[in-house]
């Protein structure tokens, strides 16, 4: 079923960013920053699938990290550095799912 953000999502994608932005303190995950104007914190969906609801794959970013996120991350790329702290929950919650 289509929402109103389009593609993908379900229905209640608005409960579901909202819950995620409350696990985190209504702050970026990654930078720390709080969601304030012009700040406006987002919840990105790291395997890029709006149908995918997991917890780990659902990532409370503001919106510079969001970008940043989403143009340098993807769940099946080789590391060749070791990732932030941050998102090593995220990437475990993905490697216990395929395995």
């Amino acid at each position: 079923m289509k929402s109103s953000h389009g593609g993908d999502y379900p229905p209640n994608w608005d409960e579901i960013a909202e819950y995620v932005k409350a696990l985190a303190g209504y702050r970026c995950i990654r930078c720390g920053s709080p969601s304030v104007p012009g700040k406006i914190l987002t919840v990105h969906h790291l395997d890029m699938d709006p149908s995918h609801n997991i917890w780990w794959n659902l990532a409370a970013l503001c919106q510079v990290c969001h970008l940043s996120v989403q143009s340098r991350f993807t769940f099946d790329q080789i590391p060749i550095f070791k990732h932030f702290e941050w998102i090593q929950p995220y990437i475990a919650g993905y490697q216990a799912h395929i395995q």
